[in-house]
């Protein structure tokens, strides 16, 4: 039984005794946790709802959590979230307290749901996941397929109050890149990007391609390109136009930092790959990145040296502490960059 399935039978109130919901995509977790909650009498949520810091929790609150009965519902739902037991962390739990918890899953009470979450990866080899996934469902909240994705994104499009044709939801999904294999985009990404798409637009309106252009992150990405291209040609007035544009479109200068970063770490791994005679896709492969991006990594290596590279990676570094402590103003930091490798 796949998400979906699952969170259908919880909205239907068809609800089993024990979940365990995980993964990076934090949208899917929190949606589950709406599912759960629309279950329960708003009016006493209060007494048949506990959501559990798992990382601060111990034995007797949690078993008198789980135990307590519902009132004026049929059920209680119990939430505990990053349990430290499904993370490889011993804080408040002993060996004694895992065993009786193991043992305990196989008699929670009828009249209580309880649900794990972890934001993140598990390790199933552990006895206290294998034995929820032996007596309740597990459930991995990964990337959705391309067809869920499809449907998603034209749903959210759809609800931000915008017309949205098929072919320009295709070009939407394919800018955004979260069907990439290096790509740490979530859903929760990408309803940003459609609620700025979508406040852009305007309600009533049709998205068109150039406003997805205009306002997805590929569209940065590609800015980016540009702006070290030009600082490698030595064209500082160019930069300078680039980056005042990425500003004024509302991006910030610590994450226009970041994604320097990111590519001339990229340079220097693919220029160390072209060494040992790769090509471009094979390059890309290996660095797991798209291989337009592993096209222009290669094309830029020819504009610095290893030294150079080093040099400005050690700028970076130096700007961004000297940014979050307050040492220096951000624009005058980057500002400061252009001029000095341009």
């Amino acid at each position: 039984m796949d998400y979906k399935d699952i969170i259908k039978n919880i909205n239907d109130n068809k609800m089993e005794k024990l979940y365990f919901f995980y993964g990076k995509e934090y949208f899917l977790i929190d949606n589950a946790i709406k599912a759960f909650r629309g279950n329960l009498n708003e009016s006493m949520i209060d007494f048949n709802l506990d959501i559990i810091d798992g990382r601060e929790t111990d034995i007797a609150s949690l078993i008198s959590s789980i135990e307590t009965l519902p009132f004026m519902d049929e059920r209680k739902i119990v939430i505990i979230k990053d349990f430290e037991l499904l993370k490889g962390k011993k804080k408040n739990f002993s060996d004694s307290d895992e065993k009786y918890l193991v043992d305990y899953i196989d008699n929670i009470p009828e009249t209580t749901t309880i649900v794990f979450l972890v934001y993140g990866d598990i390790d199933k080899r552990k006895s206290f996941v294998k034995k929820i996934n032996k007596n309740g469902k597990l459930v991995n909240c990964d990337k959705l397929s391309d067809m869920d994705l499809f449907k998603w994104t034209k749903k959210t499009f759809e609800n931000s109050g915008v017309i949205i044709d098929n072919p320009q939801i295709m070009h939407f999904i394919e800018q955004i890149g979260y069907k990439d294999k290096s790509s740490e985009k979530t859903l929760s990404d990408l309803k940003n990007d459609i609620n700025k798409i979508s406040s852009f637009v305007g309600k009533g309106n049709t998205v068109e391609k150039d406003a997805i252009d205009k306002l997805t992150e590929k569209k940065i990405e590609n800015d980016i390109f540009k702006l070290i291209d030009n600082i490698g040609a030595k064209n500082s007035s160019s930069a300078m136009k680039i980056l005042n544009d990425m500003i004024e479109e509302g991006e910030s200068v610590l994450g226009i930092f970041a994604m320097i970063s990111r590519q001339f770490k990229l340079i220097i791994q693919a220029r160390g790959l072209q060494s040992e005679k790769l090509s471009s896709k094979s390059i890309a492969d290996r660095l797991k990145i798209h291989p337009f991006v592993a096209g222009k990594a290669l094309k830029q290596t020819s504009n610095f040296s290893d030294s150079e590279i080093t040099e400005i990676m050690n700028y970076l570094l130096d700007s961004d502490y000297k940014i979050k402590n307050g040492l220096i103003r951000d624009t005058l930091a980057v500002e400061i960059f252009i001029g000095k490798y341009c």
